[in-house]
């Protein structure tokens, strides 16, 4: 799948506790040239689950944000901080 776009970093975390740090991650970095997606700004209408793995798989690093408790939900295998990680 194409999304349109190629991304040099993705950035992974958990709304509760980490959406702050993903928000300045990917400001600072663009800033800085870099082509970042995470989850808001990233994906357009479609399979979300699809579009998100394969942005993944693209990109060239990942960044994971993990604030207090981040990892708590990770013992469910359907977990999308799991998945991504």
């Amino acid at each position: 799948m194409d999304n349109g776009q190629k991304y040099d970093i993705f950035i992974s975390y958990r709304r509760e506790g980490g959406q702050e740090t993903a928000v300045l991650f990917y400001e600072r970095l663009t800033q800085l040239g870099y082509r970042v997606a995470y989850d808001i700004e990233s994906l357009r209408s479609g399979v979300f689950d699809e579009q998100i793995l394969e942005i993944i798989r693209s990109c060239k690093d990942v960044i994971v944000v993990l604030g207090p408790g981040a990892l708590d939900r990770c013992v469910n295998p359907d977990d999308w901080v799991r998945q991504e990680v």
